[in-house]
C-alpha cells in the first residue's frame, strides 16, 4: 500500500519550547522519522505508523515526555512484527498489540521521570496510527485528535479526552462553550499519569482518495473544522497542505506548539468509497468516562505537577 505523507511541528508564537513531537516509522528496521525532515520510507508489508504527542511537564520534561513515548511505542511495535513470517497471524492481533505498545509507552515515560528529578511526574497525549494491508488501526491517549477526509467530508474519528469534554458529554456545556472554556486543555488521559491507561481504539478499511490528519490541539484548538475542511481540499500535496495548516493556526494565535501528520491514501490498489461519504465502520471512540476517584487522582497530579494541567 503506497501512502504519501507529510509531518511538521512549530513552537507557535507565544511558548518558548516545542514539547509536541511527530513520529513515521514502517516498522520493518528502518530508523524512524522522529521530529526530522520526512524521507522516502520503504512502505512494505510490515506497515507505516504514524503518531502525535503533546508534551507536559514544564522545562523541558514536556518535550522528553513526547519523544520518549513514541520511541517507546515504535520500538515495541517493531519488535513485533521482527519476523516476517509472523506478520499475517499478528496482523489480527494488532489492535491489541497497539494498545500493548501504548502502555509500554506511558511506562517509559514513567520510568525516565523516575530516574530524572527533574522530569518528575512529565506526561504526553499520544494518537498513534498503523496502517496496514488496507486497513488503519488507531489508539489515543488524550486531547490530540485524528481526522478523516473522506469524499468531501471532514469527520473527527477521535473524541477528546479531557474533563471539559466530559461536561459536554452531560449537558454541562455546549461544544461552542467547550471551546473556550478555562480548564478545556486538563486532559484525562496522559502517558506517564500514576492513572491506569483506558486506550480508545478503533480500526476502519482505508479508501482510495483518503486524507488522515492527526495534530495536536495547538492545531486544532486555533484552526476550526470548517477551515480544515476548507484547507485540506485546496492542494493535493500533502506538504503544501500542512504548512498551510500550520500558517492557519500561527495567523489564528499560535498560542500553544502545533503538531501534525497528514497521510494521503491515493493508491489505486485501495477500494473507492462507495456512493455515499460513509464513515469509518468503527468510528473511534473514547473509553468509558473516568469514575470520581480517578478523575481525582489525575486532577491532584495535574495540580501538583502542571500548576492545573494545561496539555
Amino acid at each position: 500500500m503506497l501512502i504519501d505523507y507529510a509531518a511538521a511541528t512549530h513552537p507557535g508564537l507565544i511558548r518558548a519550547n516545542n514539547e509536541d513531537a511527530y513520529l513515521l516509522s514502517a516498522l520493518d528496521g528502518e530508523e524512524p522519522i522522529l521530529n526530522s525532515p520526512c524521507r522516502i520510507l520503504p512502505q512494505g508489508e510490515a506497515g507505516l505508523l504514524a503518531a502525535v504527542a503533546d508534551g507536559m511537564g514544564g522545562a523541558a520534561a514536556g518535550e522528553v515526555a513526547s519523544r520518549e513515548g513514541l520511541a517507546a511505542l515504535a520500538l515495541v511495535l517493531f519488535s513485533r512484527w521482527a519476523a516476517p513470517e509472523l506478520r499475517p497471524v499478528l496482523e489480527a492481533e494488532l489492535p491489541q498489540a497497539l494498545e500493548d505498545a501504548v502502555h509500554a509507552a506511558s511506562e517509559a515515560v514513567v520510568r525516565y521521570s523516575h530516574h530524572d528529578h527533574s522530569a518528575r511526574g512529565m506526561g504526553s497525549t499520544l494518537t498513534a496510527v498503523v496502517c496496514l494491508a488496507g486497513r488503519a488501526h488507531l489508539a489515543q491517549i488524550g486531547d490530540s485528535r485524528a481526522y478523516l477526509l473522506r469524499k468531501g467530508r471532514l469527520h473527527q474519528i477521535t473524541e477528546d479526552q479531557t474533563l471539559v469534554n466530559d461536561l459536554v458529554n452531560v449537558g454541562v456545556v455546549t461544544r461552542e462553550e467547550a471551546r473556550y472554556h478555562p480548564h478545556r486543555n486538563i486532559i484525562t488521559q496522559a502517558l506517564g499519569s500514576p492513572q491506569p491507561l483506558r486506550v480508545a481504539l478503533s480500526t476502519f478499511t482505508i479508501h482510495r482518495g483518503d486524507r488522515l490528519l492527526l495534530c495536536s490541539d495547538g492545531l486544532h484548538g486555533e484552526v476550526a473544522d470548517d477551515l480544515l475542511l476548507a484547507l485540506l481540499q485546496r492542494e493535493p500535496d500533502p506538504n503544501r497542505v500542512l504548512q498551510t495548516l500550520v500558517d492557519a493556526a500561527l495567523t489564528s494565535g499560535g498560542r500553544d506548539n502545533i503538531t501534525g501528520v497528514l497521510l494521503a491514501f491515493d493508491d489505486p490498489a485501495l477500494p473507492l468509497p462507495g456512493m455515499a461519504a460513509e464513515v469509518p465502520e468503527v468510528p473511534a471512540r473514547s473509553a468509558p468516562p473516568p469514575d470520581s476517584a480517578h478523575r481525582r487522582g489525575l486532577w491532584h497530579w495535574f495540580r501538583s505537577v502542571f500548576g492545573g494541567g494545561a496539555s
